[in-house]
């Protein structure tokens, strides 16, 4: 299976276009492509699009944020300060 073409519809969808491979099957499909969440923010001061975060960071965020203080040492933090 293969794309055979797509057509950009907006800047987060596209229309895309599939063809089998085999020749004696000749089958072709439709589907979709669509950019739904973002999953880091842009370095650029204004991006082209802002997206709405998706859950599963936001979840990894709150996680992060609401854990208990620990006195474990970060490894990274403790490399970085040898360097």
């Amino acid at each position: 299976m293969r794309i055979r073409t797509s057509v950009g519809q907006t800047p987060c969808f596209r229309s895309t276009y599939y063809q089998c491979q085999n020749v004696a099957c000749g089958a072709t499909f439709s589907g979709s492509v669509t950019i739904d969440y973002q999953l880091s923010p842009s370095g650029l001061a204004q991006p082209l699009m802002v997206l709405p975060v998706a859950p599963a960071v936001e979840r990894m965020k709150a996680l992060r944020d609401n854990a208990k203080a620990t006195d474990q040492l970060d490894l990274l933090a403790a490399l970085e300060e040898a360097v």
